[in-house]
């Protein structure tokens, strides 16, 4: 085999390798964005443990091949950058969506989201969703509410005189 050929082949392993050890892939569109854009976002999203690279799109559909994931390809069009979300997927997820109201010419294309490929009205829909903290803050709050509430309640019948302490 030929050198150039090789070295496509070390990328298409590449690809599926990170594939493979993301929790999350999202396909976003870049076209319009400049460099100093694409890479204050390459920075914020490295702090979150996320990889973002730009790869061609006929290697990349040769790795989903690879790895079951042919259902991505219809999407893959145009200058794609990929995020592999290695360490939480939903806060990537909301990240990216953010960035988009910061700069309008990324978007949202597709992803593969908990092993399933999807598109960019599903994937904004699930941004919506509270994040496992927020979950836990919000099921907190509710078991204390009630708690809280008859505390309240009790000190105000001692501060009418009803009940005594």
């Amino acid at each position: 085999m030929s050198a150039l050929r090789d070295a496509k082949v070390l990328v298409v392993d590449e690809i599926a390798k990170n594939i493979t050890e993301s929790k999350a892939l999202y396909v976003v569109n870049y076209k319009t964005l400049d460099v100093a854009s694409l890479q204050s976002i390459r920075n914020d999203l490295a702090k979150q443990g996320v990889l973002l690279k730009v790869y061609k799109n006929r290697l990349v559909k040769q790795s989903l091949n690879k790895l079951n994931h042919a259902d991505l390809n219809d999407y893959l069009l145009g200058q794609n950058i990929y995020a592999f979300a290695k360490e939480d997927d939903l806060t990537t997820l909301k990240a990216l969506v953010k960035f988009k109201k910061q700069f309008p010419a990324f978007e949202l294309i597709a992803g593969i989201y908990e092993n399933k490929v999807v598109d960019a009205k599903a994937l904004n829909e699930i941004a919506k969703l509270p994040s496992y903290e927020e979950s836990l803050m919000i099921l907190g709050n509710s078991l204390l509410s009630p708690i809280r509430n008859l505390a309240i309640g009790l000190n105000e019948l001692v501060k009418q005189g009803k009940v005594s302490e």
